[in-house]
């Protein structure tokens, strides 16, 4: 019996069929996930070396438009940014807005008590001491999106005053670094998207409903516009729409839409 055709077939069933990198620019929220399981899966599953940058979704759309970043892949935490930089996208995704603390932070008793509803989130964060990070509205979509969650968490409680005081407050970061500072007890506690979180040495606090923007933040990805590998990052998109990416990034708390947005 002649077991050459079977012994060929099992060693293409388990050894990639690609080769070569794929960049990819990619927000900040999702860095974590990004460089280490997705780059892990994608180097395993396919052959494809990932190289990424991550940062806010505005500042990597002003760098690729500009001309100084020519990545293949852009995914972006706000859809509107994908015009004019991919002829074509799919927004696959959403995310809520969340509170993250610090277990090292001196103030982690005073969060509990949110957690346990015996004290108001906003009441929290406008104690004195508190240390409470964000992100650049000019460059990040999530820092936009925590002006309008703090604006809608003061309707919320009816205190709009204690609102702005936490905004007035806050210092801030660059995205890739936020998460860090409060890990590390540098801020107490800092907003940020649900998909930052899992993982992390942080605790979540979710914001009511009606101020968790969880219609509003949407991920996108597609095919950048003059991208120097056009066929790997078609198998990089792929990945993370219909291949083990996706279940990955399901892990750390992207929910993938039932019907995915594909624009042309």
């Amino acid at each position: 019996m002649n077991l050459l055709p079977a012994l060929i077939a099992a060693i293409l069933a388990v050894v990639p069929v690609s080769s070569g990198q794929v960049s990819v620019a990619y927000a900040g929220s999702l860095v974590r996930t990004m460089e280490g399981p997705v780059a892990q899966s994608l180097r395993e599953r396919t052959g494809l070396q990932f190289s990424g940058e991550a940062k806010g979704s505005r500042a990597l759309a002003h760098l690729i438009s500009a001309g100084l970043r020519t990545p293949d892949v852009f995914l972006s935490a706000d859809p509107k940014l994908m015009d004019g930089i991919c002829d074509g996208y799919t927004i696959f995704g959403s995310a809520s807005m969340v509170i993250a603390y610090s277990p090292r932070s001196p103030h982690r008793a005073l969060f509990e008590q949110v957690a346990r509803g015996r004290r108001s989130l906003l009441s929290a964060l406008t104690q004195p001491g508190v240390r409470i990070g964000r992100t650049d509205p000019q460059l990040d979509p999530k820092g936009a999106r925590t002006v309008r969650s703090l604006t809608l968490l003061g309707r919320h409680f009816h205190d709009p005053r204690a609102a702005e005081q936490v905004l007035a407050n806050s210092a801030v970061f660059p995205e890739e670094d936020l998460a860090v500072r409060v890990e590390s007890g540098e801020l107490d506690a800092g907003f940020f998207y649900s998909t930052e979180t899992p993982g992390r040495g942080l605790a979540t606090l979710a914001l009511p409903p009606d101020s968790n923007l969880s219609t509003q933040i949407a991920y996108a990805i597609g095919e950048v516009r003059g991208a120097k590998h056009p066929a790997a990052a078609r198998e990089f998109i792929a990945f993370l729409l219909h291949g083990d990416g996706r279940r990955i990034l399901e892990s750390a708390g992207v929910r993938y839409f039932t019907r995915v947005t594909t624009v042309r």
